[in-house]
């Protein structure tokens, strides 16, 4: 509905062939757009301009083919030249098909099997075609450059895009390929469909590779947005490119493994020269340890055999400890006969003593068993005292819930009366008049005042509204008057005169300005302003000279001094503020080096009165950046004009680029290339001065801030006389707002009070009802009350019964502990006559059992020797053991087996200590010598190998670059040899000169293609850079590289967009007239070529097919309305009338 906003609606496309003239295998298999549809339907079809002259031309007037049945009116022949599929190569379009994609409803488009010319103003929808064929056959949005979302390519209000896409079959195919495309907007997914059949986008993608679609490839696929990443391309990039478009895949998988290969023995040669290194000061090392290696072996020897002899006591301690072992043993039994001789001899005393001890533990037994039962008939009383005590407090309790139910029963009988006087006075209230409330006249009167109320709250928010919004205005007002005042004070001082200049100049770059002086706290370092204001001429009469140097963007870049505060400036000024005119810079300081190109006396012989930047006084940061910028500090200044001489003397001298004299601005240009001679002069005339002079204060500018400020004050005092009225009827309404808000009250309050006593009175039956129920209720609870108190009862009696139970069983009890008392007793008495016959009875055999002690005691202490040598023993034997299982002390078990019998530990620990004292002889001044000497052999001998197995590596390396070379190499240089000859030919043809070559490295990444061109007779051939050429002589080479690469492009079809943007008529017409001659050839690619304009008289061939895309809002609904042949000869006769 675009038509309906803004009168500019795009219509449909004309089918430039009608169905009945088309060709009839075309028509076949083209799809018929929808008549409906609400946008472009574009087709093209081919005609051939027979009676041009060849080689034939485009006319102005012609912008798209017209059909051929009417092509008598365009002064042409009918006659056509078939486009069947026969004509195109494998893999190359043959029909595209849009549907709702960026601007097109549907549309459908036959493009030739040769050159394509897609023409049209811009924002027609050309470059919409290359996203359609670049989307269509399964590449993203990253090889547009233009969205990065691909649901941004489905049109607008629409929820899905559709491609179809027709690519020509292989000669032993049935049919052609059509893939298609689906765009689904939300969550950006695409589907695909080849032949009819849905499929993965990874079959799509074989598809393509399998024809050598090459849409990833800057050389056969160049999209508008990709045009200026082409240019940007490094010779390194292009030779990669124009591999993949016109080598064999072999070429770019031989130069990929030579660059892999190249950069392994690279990184291995660094590493093997590394090792070297590291190896050569190991060893040096190594040679410089040796002394203190051997003095620290003297020393390990002595410390070794220290440690041997150290070892050597555990197995000097086993064998004392053996032999002692033994003569301990033999004490032992000796002591133990004597002692069982002594027993045999005392057996009958002992035996008497025994009898006795053995009567006397057995009235021990009993006595402690007649103990234990008293302990038990005591403990049993115990809990029978503490059964009673249980019993009492139930009883108790029994007693107490009895007594709380009387009370209770007591309190409910009050209740009960209560209950019936109630009944007896609300039965007399039923009797009462009845109370009248009608609750709809209550509510009537309320809402009557409700809306009068809201009726004044009304007008008092529309008053609040007005006089918010005089409020707001006047606030305005207000800051606007503060805002003209300050302005208008500023324009007195010096930094409101440059202010004000800067305003008048740029008004960004001021408001720029502005935000940096308020807020410094956000740089690193001080951000100094425009040179306009920060800076001045220090002599008047060099104004003149100082200002031909600057333009407008110099004297309004802003200076910073570090990275961060650059970026800073970028971001806030461009990114959050969205100004555009407000150049920015960043110095380090050092752009005036204090170098000058002249030597004081030759700036003087050479009539020179300074350099530039001696001139200005300003803040160093900005003349530094004036210098880097402008060469400030290189460029000589001088009041008088130069002569002749003086001028030959400068150029011979070779130093001085730049210099003002008098009313003249001089500008050398050398081309050191082409030799001392190869010098050009440019010079202008210095205007005056605009800036930095000194201009009286703009009265007027003060007079019209003066006048502004009067008009805004009175502004103020109108508003406020509007406001007054208003907050005057404000109050009243809210003074009647009170009123009605008071009477609101005293109704409401009214009809609550009647209805509360309405309420009351209607509820006096239900209410009767209720409390004779309560009534009943009460009633029943008297008879609960009787059941439960006889059941206490009850439980009261039986209880007394249980304790007068257990207190007959404590009776019984207690006579049992007083029979068990008496029997203990007894035994006690016992226990003291035992007790004494065994005391008197060991009394007079003291001396036999001291004996049989002594004997005892020497027996157990021979025992405990024996097991203590025993210990000892089986200690040093264990020590013996684990070092003799040590496999480091393996070389001294001999020594170990040998140790004389007579060997002392003393003996051993003297002999320690003499081999001990000749360490302090010996002394090693590093400890860890030998330590370091052997783990930096282990080293040593690693890098020796690794050296050598690095070194057959880095042969076997060198062999594979020579074999991988040998193929490449002459593979690369016959292809190359073939584009400069094509590229040298396109040259030729419009006189000017080319060649292509390949510049060798010794690093296969830095192998790059090299375009030298020659665009002027007395020129040699120059490298093409952004530096020697201009943008439309790199643009011809660019165009005349690719059209090199047509007859050996190996993909089905190529695409270049805009590509003469920017080229002169002259450039263009050349490079259009080897584009038609080379893309026109028999069996090479497909070729579209996309502009939104074109030069009138352009070569024509047959095999061309120009395809027009038009929109607008003169476009028919119906795309068969439109016939561009009659269009043609209506524009004809009008011309040939004129």
């Amino acid at each position: 509905m675009s038509s309906l906003l803004n009168g500019s609606r795009r219509r449909r496309r004309l089918e430039f062939e009608d169905e009945e003239d088309a060709d009839p295998e075309r028509r076949s298999e083209r799809s018929t757009p929808s008549v409906d549809s609400a946008k472009r339907v574009r087709t093209n079809g081919y005609m051939s301009d027979s009676q041009t002259p060849s080689p034939p031309r485009l006319p102005s007037s012609r912008r798209r083919h017209g059909n051929p049945s009417q092509d008598e009116h365009l002064g042409g022949d009918s006659s056509m030249r078939g486009a069947g599929p026969n004509h195109f190569q494998p893999g190359a379009i043959v029909r595209v098909k849009l549907t709702n994609f960026v601007t097109y409803e549907n549309a459908e488009f036959y493009p030739g099997p040769n050159l394509n010319m897609v023409i049209g103003p811009n924002g027609t929808g050309k470059s919409s075609l290359v996203c359609a064929i670049c989307l269509g056959l399964g590449w993203g949005p990253v090889h547009l450059g233009r969205a990065q979302q691909i649901g941004e390519f489905v049109k607008h209000e629409m929820n899905d895009a559709f491609v179809e896409i027709e690519l020509q079959k292989r000669p032993t195919e049935p049919r052609n390929h059509v893939v298609r495309l689906r765009i689904i907007r939300d969550g950006n997914s695409r589907e695909f469909w080849l032949d009819d059949r849905k499929t993965s986008l990874k079959h799509i993608q074989a598809l393509t590779r399998a024809f050598n679609i090459q849409v990833d490839n800057l050389c056969q696929f160049l999209p508008q947005d990709k045009v200026s990443e082409f240019a940007a391309l490094s010779p390194v990039e292009l030779l990669q490119q124009t591999q993949r478009a016109a080598a064999p895949p072999e070429m770019l998988e031989q130069h990929d493994a030579l660059k892999k290969i190249r950069r392994d023995q690279k990184s291995l040669e660094l590493q093997h020269e590394a090792d070297k290194e590291h190896l050569e000061g190991l060893e040096s090392r190594q040679e410089n340890l040796r002394v203190e290696v051997q003095r620290l072996e003297e020393r390990n020897q002595i410390q070794e055999k220290v440690s041997m002899l150290e070892k050597s006591i555990p197995f000097v301690e086993y064998r004392i400890a053996r032999l002692r072992h033994l003569e301990v043993k033999t004490e032992k039994e000796n002591a133990q006969r004597r002692f069982r001789n002594l027993e045999a001899e005392l057996e009958p005393t002992l035996q008497s003593i025994k009898h006795t001890e053995n009567y006397q533990q057995q009235i021990s037994a009993v006595v402690q068993a007649r103990r234990v039962a008293v302990g038990a008939a005591e403990l049993e009383a115990s809990e029978l005292i503490k059964r009673v005590e249980v019993l009492d407090e139930n009883i108790m309790e029994i007693g107490q819930s009895a007594d709380a139910e009387r009370v209770e029963n007591k309190k409910r009988t009050q209740e009960l009366q209560a209950i019936q006087r109630k009944i007896i006075e609300l039965k007399a209230r039923l009797n009462d008049a009845p109370i009248e409330f009608n609750a709809s006249e209550w509510n009537e009167r309320i809402r009557e005042k409700e809306h009068k109320l809201r009726e004044i709250n009304a007008e008092i928010r529309e008053i609040v509204v007005q006089d918010k919004e005089l409020m707001g205005l006047g606030k305005e007002v207000l800051r606007e008057v503060t805002a003209e005042e300050e302005a208008m004070a500023t324009l007195d001082t010096q930094e409101g005169i440059k202010m004000s200049r800067l305003e008048k100049v740029s008004k960004e770059t001021a408001d720029a300005w502005k935000w940096v002086q308020d807020n410094p706290d956000e740089f690193e370092k001080e951000v100094h302003g425009p040179p306009l204001i920060t800076c001045s001429v220090k002599d008047p009469r060099y104004a003149n000279a100082i200002e031909s140097l600057l333009r407008r963007t110099d004297y309004l870049t802003i200076t910073a001094q570090t990275h961060a505060d650059f970026k800073k400036l970028q971001d806030q000024l461009l990114g959050k503020m969205n100004l555009a005119d407000f150049p920015v810079r960043r110095t380090d300081g050092s752009g005036d080096d204090g170098r000058r190109p002249l030597s004081a006396q030759d700036k003087q012989h050479f009539g020179l009165d300074g350099w530039a930047v001696d001139f200005i006084d300003g803040p160093g940061p900005v003349l530094s950046m004036l210098c880097e910028s402008l060469n400030m500090h290189r460029t000589g200044i001088s009041l008088q004009d130069i002569t002749d001489d003086q001028f030959d003397a400068i150029i011979a001298q070779g130093q001085l680029n730049t210099w003002v004299a008098g009313t003249n601005y001089y500008k050398v240009s050398r081309r050191r290339e082409y030799g001392p001679q190869a010098v050009s002069t440019n010079t202008r005339t210095v205007g005056p001065a605009r800036y930095w002079i000194d201009q009286p204060v703009d009265t007027s500018a003060k007079e019209e801030m003066q006048t502004k400020i009067d008009s805004l004050k009175s502004k103020f005092e109108a508003l406020k006389a509007q406001i007054r009225p208003l907050r005057l009827n404000k109050n009243d309404l809210m003074a009647k707002v009170k009123d009605i808000e008071g009477q609101m009250k005293e109704i409401k309050n009214d009809k609550a009070e009647i209805q509360k006593v309405h309420g009351q009175q209607a509820a006096l039956p239900d209410k009767i009802k209720r409390e004779e129920e309560a009534l009943e209720e009460k009633r029943q609870s008297g008879v609960e009350f009787r059941a439960r108190l006889k059941k206490l009862q009850i439980q009261h009696d039986h209880a007394v019964l249980r304790k007068a139970k257990v207190a007959l069983d404590h009776k019984e009890l207690v006579a049992k502990i007083r029979a068990s008392h008496e029997e203990l007793l007894e035994a006690e008495i016992r226990l003291i006559e035992a007790t004494s016959d065994v005391e008197a009875l060991t009394e007079r055999n003291r001396d036999i059992h001291q004996h049989l002690e002594d004997e005892r005691r020497q027996v157990k202490q021979m025992e405990d020797e024996s097991k203590e040598v025993k210990r000892r023993a089986a200690s040093a034997l264990q020590v013996c053991q684990e070092i003799r299982s040590d496999p480091a002390n393996e070389r001294h078990l001999e020594h170990f087996g040998s140790i004389p019998h007579d060997m002392t530990i003393e003996n051993l620990e003297m002999e320690i200590q003499t081999e001990s004292s000749k360490l302090e002889y010996v002394h090693a001044n590093n400890p860890n010598a030998i330590k370091d000497f052997e783990r930096r052999q282990v080293e040593v001998n690693r890098l020796q190998e690794k050296a050598a197995d690095t070194e057959r590596k880095l042969e076997r390396m060198g062999r594979q670059i020579t074999e991988v070379r040998g193929r490449w190499e002459p593979a690369l240089d016959k292809l190359i040899e073939e584009i400069s000859e094509a590229f040298s030919y396109n040259f030729e043809q419009i006189g000017c000169a080319g060649e292509v070559s390949v510049h060798k490295d010794d690093d296969f990444d830095n192998w790059a293609i090299q375009i030298r061109v020659k665009f002027r007779e007395n020129e040699t051939l120059q490298l093409l850079n952004q530096h020697r050429q201009s943008g439309g002589e790199r643009s011809v080479s660019t165009i005349f590289y690719l059209m090199s690469l047509q007859s050996l492009a190996r993909a089905p079809f190529r695409v270049v967009d805009e590509i003469n943007q920017g080229m002169d008529p002259r450039n263009e017409r050349m490079v259009h007239e080897r584009m038609v001659e080379i893309a026109c050839k028999e069996h090479t690619s497909q070729y579209f070529l996309i502009t939104p304009k074109l030069l009138t008289g352009l070569r024509y061939d047959e095999r061309m097919k120009v395809l027009c895309i038009a929109s607008g809002e003169h476009m028919p609904d119906n795309y068969k309305q439109l016939d561009v042949s009659k269009i043609i000869g209506i524009r004809r006769a009008i011309m040939a009338a004129s």
